[in-house]
């Protein structure tokens, strides 16, 4: 059964995206993944900066993943990336490399490593792997906003 039958619709450019690259993913039998950072705990670790510290994470970010991949911003405490024509595997080392990025930044800000774990989740087309399609994950996302 294919995961791309049930498109979502939104008005989010971002999501818009994703479902472009999904029927292009099925249409070329071609891998596609994302990854979703959940950074909910920097407005503990420093409050009244967040908005600044998540933007400033997200143009680093963005500078660091390939031309045509994709980061952006879901709620206001996660962050979204999409890599087209990506394995689970290449997106697994993909993650580790940004959540160091991450952890780097934090570490400068704080003065001090940054140790605390990342949450984050990861879905990938065609190989779901057992875990939640792509989407499932954005269906359960855009039904949340509307909300």
């Amino acid at each position: 059964m294919s995961n791309v039958n049930h498109r979502v619709t939104s008005n989010d450019p971002f999501l818009a995206q994703v479902d472009i690259e999904l029927q292009r993913a099925e249409r070329y039998r071609i891998f596609i993944s994302l990854i979703v950072l959940d950074l909910s705990f920097i407005k503990d670790l420093f409050p009244h900066q967040e908005i600044s510290i998540i933007d400033n994470l997200m143009q680093m970010i963005g500078k660091h993943i390939r031309a045509i991949d994709n980061v952006s911003k879901m709620e206001k405490e996660k962050l979204a990336l999409l890599f087209p024509e990506t394995t689970r595997q290449g997106a697994e080392i993909a993650s580790k490399r940004i959540v160091e990025l991450v952890k780097g930044y934090l570490s400068e800000i704080k003065n001090k490593k940054f140790e605390q774990i990342i949450p984050l989740e990861m879905a990938s087309y065609p190989d779901a792997a057992g875990a939640k399609s792509i989407t499932d994950f954005l269906k359960e996302y855009s039904e949340k906003n509307r909300n």
